[in-house]
């Protein structure tokens, strides 16, 4: 292998944007340095200060696309008052709409039973996002990601590092991707992944990964981190991804990352919380993308059980797995930084996980990657921990337990859950002196 500083000079234009950090030539608007010399009422058209101007006004007519997409978007009533709308097949599991018992528009697409069973439904083929057709986005939007390079990805060599590292130590973490069928597209140059799951498995996978390659001086490979970032936000906030499912995955994954209150960059190192964390920016932590992630999930129904719906097997298996995910993650968020929970179990009849669900057969592949035991055992019996996670905090630290006394059963059903939940652990994820491991170590952690 050769000295990376040997290549220095030999490097991809890809390799130099992945070292690029942010601009630092804006003066934020407090900064001493951005005060004028004296009292003005004339602004610079230069600067970042806002200023009026007719130029601010709003447009107040469609261009053709908006007005032909609204068009489009008034159809969509229609398609779902179709006969037989809530028994049509689901043919892509990421286009699926979810109509709850309570909404009126689930009277409109019962059968001639009034069957009211079903909640997931496909989406029309008429709701349609950009899904990647760059001619449907605006220049500005096309410029914007052009200057965070979100087409950019690493050399292949290192970019298979990336994801191998994020397999190895992240996804048994948050089991949210088939591997398999997400390998397949990766090594398919005509059927790419997505382009935001891809850079969002590269900012996780970097966080892990200690190719000299990804480091700065100080061997931080926090810079990497910052690169992805804001390449992968840079194509979700240009709604580049129609695929519901994929942009939960990638949410998930952008919780990897975070800036502190002074725009320095704090990221999850081995999977653990820092200290760090709880002095984050509210809007790019893992608290907010792990709550994005559930609002997105939640209005495509994952958090209601699919046993009964269109769903192919393989979909409906990585479905539970990802609602799960999302449950751990909601529930050692709250813990780790003192927040409340957002997910409430009453909401949700999706069926506990099982070993069964991370077997990842599709109907014409078999499975290219047979699931780990031990990562297997890790997230089952991590969710159960999860579970008494949220018990305690119900119990013991939420407002509502301020307002009463404390109970004493309260604190002995805490204890019992816990101590069962020990008891029973599995031996390949039980903590052990002398049968050491990263994944059994890491649970008892939590425990």
């Amino acid at each position: 292998m050769q000295d990376p500083s040997s290549q220095a000079e030999e490097e991809p234009r890809e390799v130099q944007g992945l070292r690029q950090t942010q601009s630092s030539d804006s003066i934020p608007a407090n900064s001493p340095a951005a005060e004028p010399a004296a009292p003005t009422f004339t602004v610079s058209r230069t600067s970042n200060a806002p200023y009026n101007s007719p130029d601010g006004l709003p447009q107040n007519s469609l261009s053709e696309a908006q007005a032909a997409a609204q068009a489009q978007s008034n159809k969509h009533y229609a398609q779902f008052m179709k006969p037989k709308f809530a028994r049509a097949p689901i043919k892509e599991a990421g286009r699926v709409a979810y109509l709850g018992e309570s909404s009126n528009l689930s009277l409109l697409v019962q059968d001639k039973h009034g069957t009211t069973d079903v909640v997931h439904y496909p989406l029309p083929d008429t709701v349609r996002s950009v899904g990647g057709r760059m001619n449907e986005l605006d220049d500005l939007e096309i410029e914007i990601l052009h200057k965070r390079g979100a087409h950019l990805l690493p050399p292949r060599q290192l970019c298979d590092e990336l994801v191998d590292s994020f397999f190895k130590w992240v996804a048994p973490v948050v089991p949210v991707i088939n591997r398999s069928r997400f390998m397949r597209r990766y090594r398919d140059p005509s059927n790419p992944p997505s382009l935001l799951l891809l850079q969002a498995i590269l900012l996780a996978g970097s966080r892990v990964c200690s190719n000299p390659q990804l480091m700065d001086a100080n061997g931080s490979t926090t810079p990497a981190a910052i690169t992805f970032y804001k390449r992968a936000k840079a194509l979700y906030d240009a709604n580049y991804e129609d695929d519901r499912v994929t942009i939960v995955q990638a949410l998930v994954l952008m919780g990897w990352y975070w800036e502190g209150p002074e725009g320095k960059s704090k990221c999850q190192t081995k999977l653990q919380y820092t200290s760090n964390s709880t002095n984050s920016d509210v809007t790019k932590n893992v608290f907010y993308w792990t709550r994005v992630a559930t609002i997105v999930a939640q209005g495509s129904g994952m958090h209601r059980s699919v046993e009964g719906s269109q769903l192919s097997k393989p979909d409906k298996r990585l479905w539970k797995r990802i609602w799960w995910t999302l449950f751990t993650r909601d529930r050692s968020v709250a813990v780790a930084l003192g927040r409340p929970v957002h997910i409430n179990t009453d909401d949700s009849d999706v069926e506990m996980v099982t070993e069964d669900d991370f077997i990842e057969d599709d109907r014409d592949y078999p499975s290219e990657y047979a699931p780990d035991p031990v990562h297997v055992q890790f997230f089952l019996q991590y969710v159960r921990l999860c579970e008494i996670m949220g018990l305690v905090l119900s119990q013991q630290y939420s407002v509502a337990s301020k307002a009463r006394r404390q109970n004493a059963i309260d604190l002995t059903h805490s204890d019992m859950a816990l101590a069962d939940w020990l008891q029973n652990c599995p031996k390949t994820v039980y903590w052990d002196k002398q049968r050491h491991h990263f994944w059994s170590a890491l649970l008892h952690a939590n425990y």
